[in-house]
């Protein structure tokens, strides 16, 4: 891997950003295996940056191939459940849309996929309470993406696009979250961004700062995901 590559910050900074959240609301986490985690996202991590751009190819090869297997083999120990079926899904479906051509959209699905890590994670700490945290977080990546997306002067996406998808995703997020409605507190921010979305970017150049105060409201919204599941649990115990 080349030194002086310049690095992918965003998806370091969503790859750890679903290790927080697959540690949500903090209780009843096997504290050893969440240790024994980092290290292996540690190497996940610059591997997903390394391999992404020859994924986006369909350019695979046998060295990429035997960089990826280490990453995997300390799922093999974990009890197969159904919650690994939608980050497996998606990675699928990313591969599919590069396959097909459809770039922007494998760029979309595949933010998404690293987000619904936060379900595999929070399968191998033994979270017994990660689901509702993972799903608000998957639904608002996939949504932050398209509208990025959107954003970009040079793609080809209509702004209603963003607002359906955020009309489809408000009301599951709403059904999940009926039993801790403290979670709402995190869908006010989104709905003002993703219902408005403004106009396109005037410039590419401009496309950094679009990244940088993006940034600072997903960790707002993953600080108050954080805090009101926290409480919202500590409630109903």
């Amino acid at each position: 891997m080349s030194k002086s590559r310049v690095r992918n910050h965003a998806l370091y900074f969503l790859g750890v950003a679903s290790y927080v959240v697959s540690l949500i609301p903090f209780v009843k986490v096997d504290a050893l295996r969440a240790l024994v985690l980092v290290p292996i996202i540690a190497y996940t991590l610059p591997v997903m940056e390394y391999v992404q751009p020859r994924a986006m190819s369909l350019k695979l090869g046998y060295k990429d191939i035997v960089l990826i297997i280490p990453a995997l083999l300390p799922y093999v120990f974990m009890k197969p459940n159904i919650y690994i079926l939608l980050p497996a899904s998606l990675l699928v479906l990313t591969f599919l849309l590069y396959f097909t051509k459809l770039t922007m959209w494998g760029n979309v699905v595949g933010t998404a996929f690293e987000a619904s890590l936060s379900m595999v994670w929070g399968t191998f700490v033994n979270n017994p309470l990660f689901l509702t945290p993972s799903l608000y977080w998957l639904l608002y990546v996939f949504n932050g993406a398209v509208y990025v997306e959107y954003k970009i002067p040079f793609r080809k996406l209509d702004k209603r696009v963003v607002q359906v998808s955020w009309l489809i995703s408000l009301p599951l997020m709403l059904f999940i979250g009926m039993r801790a409605p403290l979670l709402f507190l995190t869908l006010v921010e989104p709905t003002i961004r993703y219902l408005k979305p403004g106009e396109k970017l005037k410039s590419p150049k401009e496309i950094k700062e679009l990244g940088r105060k993006g940034s600072k409201k997903d960790m707002a919204f993953l600080a108050i995901l954080a805090i009101s599941y926290f409480v919202s649990v500590s409630l109903l115990r």
